[in-house]
């Protein structure tokens, strides 16, 4: 792409993407850490806890996508 102004804008979008996706995994720990007992971190709810664990993964692997996408984005931009 030879549009510096939209590579730009992108990497800017990019970054807001990276920085919701902080905050989305900073929401499922602290999930987890509800859905935890205090016995040996036990979860109340087994299957509550395997959705947020699900979640958790899935946001893991948008957060390296969202990684791959402002490294590729980055260097078209230099």
């Amino acid at each position: 792409m030879k549009n510096e102004n939209a590579i730009s804008e992108m990497i800017n979008q990019a970054k807001e993407i990276e920085q919701n996706n902080q905050t989305n995994m900073e929401h499922t720990t602290s999930m987890t850490m509800l859905v935890n007992s205090n016995d040996l971190a036990q979860p109340k709810d087994k299957e509550l806890a395997n959705k947020i664990n699900k979640l958790n993964r899935h946001i893991e692997d948008i957060n390296q996508l969202t990684s791959d996408l402002l490294n590729d984005l980055t260097s078209r931009h230099n």
